[in-house]
């Protein structure tokens, strides 16, 4: 018996619409659990860098609120000569927000091998770092790609000077045991020379236009999360 091509028509018409509503539920669910995943890994940023707490001890209740307790958008802030703006975030001490504690300076640029984004912590009066986390980089595995580790992120968590200096670079990424007198020094990661040289130009490119964009008057302050 011959098939009419009406039916043909509607079964696979039928077929086309099951699957295809299967794959964009699919894909809808996918989407929204990798949103929230990338929404909770940027909040234990924030906790890591403003040092709150080990984020590893803390549930993803607890840290989204702690987050939405004591971090929130601050003013924007331009720099008079290159036009770039700074959307930085103000985090308190405590959830009445009363005692600012840090600044969160989000940064981007090139590394050696592709961009590095990351949030430098500064302190309030904008002369000394208080930690730093890295957000994006693809620098190679066990040696540039090692600037998002503890043993290389924590040494801003010490306080290196970082007011204004006429005389040279804000902040120096060096060899270990490079002079030190004026505080400024951050060991360098061994074997990652040209990946080192790429973040002391990235952090010292946005901590000199900063403190410039700082002595300009605020603008809004963005919408939106922290």
């Amino acid at each position: 018996m011959t098939s009419k091509p009406w039916f043909i028509v509607a079964f696979m018409v039928g077929v086309a619409l099951v699957f295809g509503s299967a794959v964009t539920g699919i894909y809808l669910g996918a989407a929204d659990l990798l949103e929230r995943n990338s929404e909770f890994l940027r909040q234990r940023a924030l906790i890591e860098v403003f040092d709150y707490g080990d984020p590893d001890r803390l549930d993803k209740a607890a840290v989204a609120a702690m987050v939405r307790e004591r971090v929130v958008a601050g003013e924007v802030r331009t720099d008079p000569e290159t036009g770039r703006q700074f959307a930085l975030l103000k985090a308190y001490e405590d959830a009445g927000r009363t005692t600012l504690r840090a600044y969160g300076v989000p940064f981007r640029g090139m590394g050696f091998w592709g961009p590095v984004q990351g949030i430098l912590a500064v302190s309030p009066d904008l002369t000394r770092t208080l930690g730093l986390v890295i957000l994006e980089q693809s620098e190679t595995p066990g040696l540039g790609g090692r600037i998002e580790e503890p043993i290389f992120t924590d040494q801003f968590r010490d306080g290196i000077a970082i007011a204004p200096n006429p005389s040279g670079p804000v902040l120096r990424i060096a060899a270990p045991g490079s002079p030190n007198a004026d505080g400024r020094h951050v060991d360098a990661i061994s074997g990652a020379t040209q990946t080192c040289l790429a973040v002391d130009r990235l952090l010292n490119d946005h901590l000199e236009s900063l403190h410039r964009a700082m002595a300009q008057p605020p603008q809004d302050p963005p919408t939106g999360r922290p």
